[in-house]
């Protein structure tokens, strides 16, 4: 006959496991930070993917920009604002003129001085 050996009856029933609800909170918490993470790198991946180098869609880093600006000489009575009336077509004014003082390095021009339009 075969010899059985009697154990408690502890080991053999299973154990039930009942968390308290901060436990289950702290760990629904910590899956979805995790969650989170996984997300937000794969976004990141995404993007780096995508784009080229300085954050350019790939597409459009692909050569080499040779826009030519459009220059002209100042007259005596000129003013940014009265160039960019001239030359703004269906920009608005301020826009222009703000982008007239950036490329022309102020809002001061003199007579002679060449002007680079946007």
């Amino acid at each position: 006959m075969h010899a059985t050996t009697s154990l408690p009856p502890a080991i053999y029933a299973p154990r039930s496991r009942v968390c308290s609800a901060a436990v289950y909170r702290r760990r629904r918490a910590v899956v979805g930070v995790c969650c989170a993470i996984i997300v937000a790198v794969g976004v990141v991946s995404i993007h780096d993917t995508l784009t080229g180098p300085g954050s350019v869609v790939a597409s459009a880093a692909s050569g080499p920009s040779t826009i030519e600006r459009v220059q002209i000489t100042a007259q005596p009575g000129d003013s940014l604002w009265s160039i960019a009336q001239a030359h703004r077509g269906a920009v608005p004014i301020r826009r222009y003129v703000d982008k007239l003082i950036d490329l022309n390095g102020g809002a001061a021009i003199r007579a002679g001085q060449r002007i680079v339009l946007p």
